[in-house]
């Protein structure tokens, strides 16, 4: 019996399939099995499957059409026969060492959850994530580390299947956070040991705007409320543990404000990426809620991440849908008319880390079938004839005036680091149209000497 169980959960795209199946057949220890979990792939991604459990031992699939990614890991699980278990995302990769380095650890180390170093490739600039190299070079890994409170909603760690059987913990049935909220289970619930494992590399695979949202998590109450609960539930669990190590909470005890802060800083990312998915009502609990959190905080604590944030705009600059509409820091002009990727552009625009614009789109554009029906009413766009656009355009625009004439979608963290640039508006309009596939604009600018906030 096999010693590790990766548990694949596959969607539509052969090719990443193939690239995902590819890591695991070429890895250095074969003492693994793989889970194969169906969850309406097409014909052509049904056909990769069915030649790699054919002609690999130790590969098999079922299928469940339609689940959400928890769901199938839970049920990934319960067929699972190994001691650890991994979860892999469709289009992600293992280094061939990864397996290797995990059985390695876990013989040492006795761990419960191990965390190898994670690698974000795909069309943005490939990065390695700070966080989780921090985590992956540590033996003995403290749960109040403020670096595994950073990396709660990571894919790539490996778990003791212990924690499924014997705790009955699962994966929460939601499209969202279901990563966090499991590993705080295990870490706080189940008082989890933790260990880095630096030879062990996860390549999560990702798309020009990957942090953007997938259908089935698009940002609503719903989900914020799930965010809340997780962070909540983590804050609860780490007051009770320390006040039954020490007897009380110090409202300046170190381990409290570490985890007040990402949870801080969590909502205000939230704030930004979801302003425009959610109701003001719901904007509103949001910010009550980061409210409630800063008072929390030290001051000095306040300052730091005030600082940390100094790029952004906090939640107070705008309290409505309405006001950030009518105060927007960016016009873009979009010269885009019957053209098939144009939901995908606009989607692209909503997604981002600093949404803070406003669109002015033709007629024609508006009325094509490709435009997305969820932004058709929406506050910051204004559909304008096309005779005289542009001049129509200029004349109501209120922000920094950025032409598009092309739909490619747009990194995420385009308008955010504009909005910090001293470089002079033409620059900006040409890094935006001009380079925004191949750079973000922030390094692009750091290449050609120019000075950033």
């Amino acid at each position: 019996m096999a010693t590790l169980t990766v548990i694949v959960t596959a969607f539509h795209d052969a090719e990443k399939l193939k690239y995902t199946f590819e890591g695991l057949v070429e890895q250095t220890n074969e003492n693994f099995d793989v889970i194969i979990v169906d969850t309406g792939c097409d014909m052509e991604a049904k056909a990769v499957i069915r030649d790699y459990c054919t002609e690999f031992v130790g590969f098999e699939t079922f299928e469940i059409p339609h689940c959400l990614i928890p769901d199938a890991r839970n049920e990934g699980v319960k067929r699972a026969k190994g001691e650890l278990v991994y979860f892999v995302d469709g289009g992600d990769y293992l280094a061939p060492d990864t397996v290797d380095s995990i059985l390695k650890a876990a013989d040492e180390t006795k761990a419960d959850i191990f965390s190898p170093r994670y690698y974000v490739s795909g069309e943005n600039e490939p990065y390695y994530d700070s966080w989780m190299d921090m985590l992956a070079t540590v033996p003995d890994i403290d749960r109040f580390d403020r670096a595994l409170l950073n990396t709660l909603d990571n894919d790539g760690r490996v778990f003791r299947k212990k924690f499924f059987d014997l705790y009955s913990v699962y994966f929460p049935s939601t499209p969202v956070f279901y990563n966090a909220a499991f590993i705080i289970k295990c870490i706080f619930g189940c008082d989890a040991s933790v260990t880095g494992v630096a030879g062990a590399i996860y390549a999560k695979r990702s798309g020009i705007y990957s942090d953007g949202f997938p259908e089935r998590g698009e940002p609503s109450e719903k989900n914020l409320d799930v965010l809340i609960s997780v962070y909540e539930e983590a804050y609860t669990n780490i007051k009770s543990i320390i006040e039954e190590e020490t007897g009380s909470v110090d409202g300046d005890e170190y381990t409290i404000q570490e985890i007040l802060t990402v949870y801080f800083e969590e909502l205000t990312n939230r704030f930004y990426r979801y302003f425009w998915y959610l109701t003001d009502e719901t904007l509103e609990k949001l910010r009550n809620k980061y409210e409630a959190i800063s008072a929390l905080l030290t001051e000095e604590r306040r300052n730091k991440i005030y600082n940390s944030f100094s790029d952004l705009r906090f939640p107070q600059m705008y309290i409505t849908r309405a006001d950030a509409a009518n105060m927007p820091l960016f016009s873009i002009l979009a010269d885009l008319s019957d053209n098939d990727q144009l939901d995908e552009f606009i989607d692209s625009l909503f997604t981002q880390k600093f949404p803070f614009f406003e669109l002015f789109v033709k007629s024609s554009a508006a009325e094509d079938p490709s435009f997305p029906e969820k932004w058709r009413n929406v506050e910051n766009i204004i559909v304008l004839p096309d005779e005289g656009f542009y001049q129509k355009a200029r004349a109501q625009a209120s922000g920094i005036t950025i032409n598009v004439k092309d739909p490619t979608p747009l990194d995420p963290r385009i308008l955010s680091e504009l909005s910090v640039t001293k470089a002079p508006k033409s620059f900006i309009q040409y890094i935006f149209s001009s380079k925004r596939k191949q750079y973000s604009a922030k390094s692009y600018l750091k290449r050609k000497g120019l000075a950033m906030q």
